[in-house]
């Protein structure tokens, strides 16, 4: 038994010393000019490396033999197709027709200077080019591939290999040896790439130039984020709270609204908005008989057709969705309709018996939406809010499909937890959770990694955590300050390596030039608000009331909203005019974002 323990104890300590040299390999000075290497260690040890489980499949059996399980996957990714488009049956548009959008040229500088900046480190698609050699390449390849592109917009036809998939299965969340619990992820043809970024770019400026995407579209848009569409939608929420209001709010979701697209529908609309001829063309054929296979453990499933759907993966698919998705709150008249991609939200303020029912009669309308161009909304999975202070909110039932929607008492959109009273405790909370178990992996599994490595996987890691949409729920209360701040002292203290009772975290923070978050978050209200006032994000400016003139503070002041209760005054734009007003002559005469940026740097805004 002593031999034994002597053993145990020796090859322990050979494992650790192993360890440590692998980590020291990939953390030193060489290896810091190729960080992937260490990423990907980080990456493997926040996954399960077990990979997709054995799948049931419809026989009832378990199989986990891998191309098994990669026929049952591509089996259930194509499941959800929606083959069934009768161009018969397409409705008409309400809006006029577009003027027609100029054909595309595509220049030899253009196109070198997309192979030039691609990304070695992506993997290739089906037709198995090398990203590397795309862009090393780029100014000899650049000619052949502008030909190419030209010819293949020309003729209105694509190579075979450019309308291949191979899928990757993500798992979601659920039982894992459930095939529906698994997502696909695809990977296409890297030189396909970029031709849809060609050709996107000009869809896109006509759209721009016409002004044909809807303004409650705030997904896949320059100038626009979840930030503005967040911003945007709880100014109204918080300033019918202020005026002793209630807002019943749907959120709305489809049944994988990307695979269920219409093909023919899709194309209708595409040439409503004015995309025609060899345009057109090249899109009907960039859809149509498109091809994938699973891709699982080295095997391949059978090639499966696809038959509806915007290609997942590709450059161009989002654009398509977006026009395709365009008109819907073309069919809302009594609500607010607002969209970031696939995700909806239909919200009205209630002050009558008769509020419900508008509400009721645009869900009902976005059902006729859903039925004229074959979509499908999971009324499972939709939810109801009654946003209000209330003591006695009027609840009344919304239905979809017969079936009467859940009514919670928060919910999430676009990664904020959204409380019906619009306090931020229950997102707080899971902010802190999330952020403190990412700390305590780092401490786990880099505690003998240098100062600078731990101050970069914090930054990437865990600081984004608590700060993702922080400008919307920045809180007043000294609480949920403290439980934030908490977090970070605590990595501060991991990050210098210290944690003697009587250090003075505060000066390891001073060491390490962090700022409290609190600051951070009041910076990240002065950096919107300069781009929000310079017009460079799509905020309109009716949201803001120019001061009347005064001799203190600087000359583009603004007027303060009245607020009557601390969830107004404590949201985006009643806390960030104060903020900005506060800021010297010298910051706001800033003409650039990162020169306005390094203005607030030896500011205290808190």
């Amino acid at each position: 038994m002593h031999r034994y323990k002597q053993l145990k104890q020796a090859t322990r300590a050979a494992c650790r010393s192993a360890y440590n040299d692998y980590i020291s390999n990939i953390i030193s000075p060489e290896s810091q000019s190729k960080p992937k290497k260490f990423w990907s260690f980080i990456s493997s040890k926040r996954k399960e490396s077990s990979g997709v489980a054995p799948l049931g499949a419809e026989d009832g059996k378990t199989y986990s033999e891998s191309t098994t399980k990669a026929n049952i996957l591509n089996q259930q990714f194509t499941s959800v197709f929606n083959p069934h488009d009768d161009i018969t049956t397409i409705p008409t548009m309400s809006t006029p027709r577009q003027p027609p959008m100029e054909n595309i040229s595509i220049e030899t500088k253009g196109v070198e200077k997309l192979l030039a900046g691609l990304n070695i480190h992506k993997a290739a698609g089906p037709d198995g080019i090398p990203t590397r050699i795309l862009k090393l390449c780029s100014s000899e390849l650049a000619p052949v591939f502008a030909t190419l592109f030209q010819s293949s917009l020309h003729q209105g036809i694509l190579p075979a290999d450019w309308k291949k998939a191979d899928v990757a299965p993500i798992f979601k969340k659920g039982m894992k040896n459930c095939a529906a619990n698994y997502r696909p992820v695809s990977l296409t043809s890297v030189a396909c790439k970029v031709m849809e970024h060609i050709v996107c770019s000009n869809i896109m400026r006509h759209c721009d130039q016409h002004h044909i995407i809807t303004d409650a579209q705030h997904g896949f848009r320059k100038r626009r984020s979840c930030e503005t569409q967040l911003i945007v939608t709880l100014q109204d929420l918080t300033r019918n709270v202020d005026n002793k209001g209630q807002t019943d709010v749907i959120l709305l979701d489809f049944a994988k609204a990307f695979d269920k697209v219409p093909h023919e529908r899709l194309l209708f609309k595409i040439n409503h908005y004015g995309i025609s001829g060899t345009t057109l063309t090249w899109i009907r054929n960039f859809l149509h008989q498109r091809e994938q296979r699973v891709v699982l453990d080295g095997c391949t499933s059978e090639t499966a057709p696809v038959s509806s759907g915007v290609p997942q993966g590709s450059v161009l698919g989002p654009l398509l969705f977006l026009l395709f998705i365009n008109d819907l709150p073309d069919y809302v008249s009594h609500a607010n309709v607002r969209l970031f991609a696939d995700d909806c939200i239909l919200y009205r303020r209630i002050d009558s018996d008769q509020d419900p029912s508008l509400l009721q009669q645009d869900l009902d309308a976005l059902q006729r939406w859903e039925e004229d161009w074959l979509m499908q909304f999971h009324p499972h999975k939709c939810q109801v809010l009654h946003i209000t202070h209330r003591k006695s909110p009027v609840k009344s039932p919304y239905n979809i499909h017969g079936h009467q929607l859940e009514e919670v008492e928060a919910a999430k959109y676009l990664g904020i937890s959204i409380h019906q009273k619009l306090t931020w405790n229950n997102h707080i909370n899971q902010v802190t959770d999330k952020a403190n178990n990412t700390r305590a992996f780092l401490q786990r599994n880099i505690y003998q990694c240098p100062k600078e490595i731990k101050v970069l996987c914090y930054n990437t890691l865990v600081r984004p955590i608590m700060e993702y949409g922080g400008i919307i729920w920045d809180p007043s209360t000294a609480h949920n300050i403290n439980r934030l701040e908490m977090v970070q002292r605590r990595a501060a203290r991991f990050v210098m390596g210290d944690y003697h009772t009587t250090s003075s975290v505060t000066t390891m923070m001073e060491q390490l030039g962090w700022r409290t978050l609190q600051e951070r978050r009041a910076q990240a209200k002065a950096v919107m608000m300069f781009r929000i006032v310079n017009q460079l994000v799509d905020i309109p400016h009716t949201y803001l009331t120019p001061a009347r003139v005064s001799v203190r503070g600087h000359s583009q002041r603004f007027t303060v909203p009245h607020t009557r209760t601390t969830t107004y005054r404590h949201s985006f734009f009643p806390d960030s005019i104060r903020i900005w007003n506060a800021l010297p002559q010298d910051a706001i005469s800033c003409n650039t974002l990162e020169s306005f940026k390094a203005s607030l740097q030896p500011l205290h805004l808190r």
